[in-house]
């Protein structure tokens, strides 16, 4: 009886010992796997981060070439229409001065007054022209550019857009619409999957900036990630352009709207 009940004993300490042995193994396989899905999802996470910042390194490069040759053709109109101009109002000057006549030194004034009159002209042309829409939004709708090819290229993802802006919005302005739209596509990419985006901007008159981002994602719950670190980044770009965020996002996707007052910024 002593020997039945020892070898029973010995029998559940076993039992024990390989239950034990299993449940160690099954939580070490547990842990190692939830750490592998988390390294995982870090790298993938970390993809991203580098798909952006090349995206954005080549939308500067095309903005500084753009840029450079915008230079190039301002120095060149300088050069070929005030340049001659003011070489040709020297002429005249320096011979009403050297002239003896009073009719011929009114006649080469006139010149003069003239001269400076079309070179006060091409001056307010060329300044107009460097505060065109071209210049100013060379930078927005370029990066945006790159930014939709990029994402096609290396997400199979697509992205329409439309941009209708006046000349009226200024360089912070256009700056942080990027960035609010940068934001926007890295949280699609994170955690949406989705197969397309949509970004409207279009200018509502005078005093409004509209932005529409619509994704056909999985979508959020809004109130459980109000406090997440993107939301915060957009929400404090559209704050300090005095702009209002609404966010609808819901199992079909998630839609963004953006209202920025211009006379504001």
């Amino acid at each position: 009886m002593e020997s039945e009940t020892q070898l029973g004993y010995q029998a559940f300490l076993i039992i024990g010992t390989v239950g034990m042995l299993v449940l160690v193994i099954a939580v070490v396989v547990f842990i190692y796997s939830y750490q592998r899905k988390l390294l995982k999802k870090k790298i993938a996470f970390q993809e991203i981060e580098d798909l952006l910042k090349k995206q954005e390194l080549r939308s500067a490069y095309t903005l500084l070439k753009g840029q450079d040759m915008e230079r190039k053709r301002i120095s060149q109109e300088l050069h070929d229409n005030l340049g001659s101009m003011l070489v040709t109002l020297k002429m005249y000057a320096d011979s009403a001065i050297a002239s003896s006549s009073p009719e011929k030194k009114d006649g080469l004034i006139d010149k003069v007054s003239q001269i400076v009159e079309k070179a006060s002209q091409a001056t307010r042309d060329l300044s107009h022209q460097l505060d065109s829409v071209a210049l100013k939004h060379f930078g927005l709708e370029s990066a945006i550019k790159d930014l939709k090819q990029t994402l096609l290229e290396s997400k199979g993802l697509n992205m329409m857009t439309s941009i209708i802006l006046d000349d009226d919005i200024d360089a912070d302005t256009t700056h942080n619409l990027y960035r609010i739209i940068q934001e926007l596509v890295n949280n699609t990419l994170k955690h949406a999957q989705a197969s397309h985006i949509s970004v409207d901007i279009h200018q509502v008159g005078q005093d409004l900036i509209s932005l529409n981002y619509k994704d056909d994602g999985v979508g959020f719950d809004v109130d459980s990630v109000k406090s997440g670190m993107g939301l915060l980044n957009i929400k404090s770009r559209v704050d300090r352009l005095s702009g209002e965020l609404s966010i609808e996002s819901g199992p079909k996707g998630t839609l963004v709207t953006i209202e920025i007052p211009i006379h504001e910024n």
